[in-house]
């Protein structure tokens, strides 16, 4: 009969805890520490327009940095003496265009201080129209944080091409062949719907696309001069991939949750080719790495 209490007895010590614990969590409340967190604020004005140029003053190239906070972003070809052509409406003070140009370099930066540009609300106005030489080949970097763009680099000489986007809606075309031969084209983007108009145009060596949250849109068709190695990785959203039938395209998938349309093409497992891929001198290589969502590939010409 003791063996049986003492069997028990560590039964009844664990059941008494259990309901002290229970009584415990039900009388006492948590503290939930206090934080500060501190928004910087927006002042927000009279709409203001600036202008302004940089002549090309024979340089024969140049180091282009564009750092956007938020708003509207335009960027196409324009004159081909002047290096820069821009004009800025905007109503925040701080946030007046900064440009400096020293030998090759030239930046154009938003105003004030990074940490201090603060959340833009439906009063504010920034717009940039930027305008570039098509005359002299441009590396091109790009940063810009929250909105909309329209990046238009058709006629333009871009050897290299590196963009990093926020959230936002932005476009990027190649609408004829780049000049000069395209070294590297990158774009990372956060929260953002990324559309690329006729990359085959632009020729790059080498392409890496990279989304978080967000639709992505890559039209491969173009000219293109040289066989590429391409990089696409997507989060999460749909990944829209227009690729060309007159080189050889070989797509191979990885990914989780994804779900893959092909048309026109040949499938082998995770692999993807058309026609034209062992029978022409100029190949694409493209890997494409997904997390969740849907995958399209079409050759052009298909659903045409």
């Amino acid at each position: 009969m003791e063996d049986r209490v003492l069997l028990k007895r560590p039964a009844v010590l664990l059941a008494a805890f259990s309901l002290l614990i229970s009584t415990l969590a039900c009388t006492i409340t948590p503290q939930i520490p206090d934080f500060d967190i501190k928004v910087p604020t927006i002042e927000v004005g009279e709409v203001q327009e600036a202008r302004q140029s940089i002549p090309l003053a024979g340089a024969e190239s140049a180091d282009v940095d564009i750092i956007f906070g938020a708003g509207r972003l335009q960027l196409e070809a324009g004159v081909s003496d002047t290096l820069l052509s821009g004009t800025f409406r905007y109503n925040v003070d701080r946030w007046t265009p900064q440009i400096t140009r020293e030998g090759d370099d030239l930046t154009i930066r938003q105003g004030g201080d990074e940490d201090k540009w603060g959340i833009p609300s439906g009063n504010v106005r920034n717009r940039w129209e930027l305008e570039f030489s098509p005359q002299v080949p441009l590396n091109v970097n790009i940063r810009a944080g929250a909105g909309e763009g329209e990046l238009d680099f058709t006629n333009l000489m871009i050897p290299e091409l590196d963009v990093d986007v926020g959230a936002g809606d932005f476009v990027f075309r190649f609408d004829a062949s780049n000049p000069v031969p395209m070294d590297h084209l990158t774009l990372d983007a956060g929260a953002s719907k990324i559309e690329i108009i006729g990359a085959g145009n632009a020729s790059p060596e080498t392409m890496r696309v990279q989304g978080g949250v967000g639709d992505i849109s890559v039209d491969l068709t173009g000219a293109w001069s040289r066989s590429a190695e391409i990089t696409i990785r997507a989060g999460a959203g749909a990944l829209a991939l227009r690729l060309p039938a007159d080189v050889g395209v070989e797509v191979e998938t990885k990914g989780g949750l994804a779900n893959v349309e092909a048309f026109g093409l040949r499938q082998m497992g995770g692999t993807y080719t058309n026609d034209a891929f062992g029978e022409t001198e100029t190949e694409l290589t493209i890997n494409v790495l997904t997390g969740v969502g849907n995958v399209r590939l079409v050759e052009e010409g298909t659903l045409e």
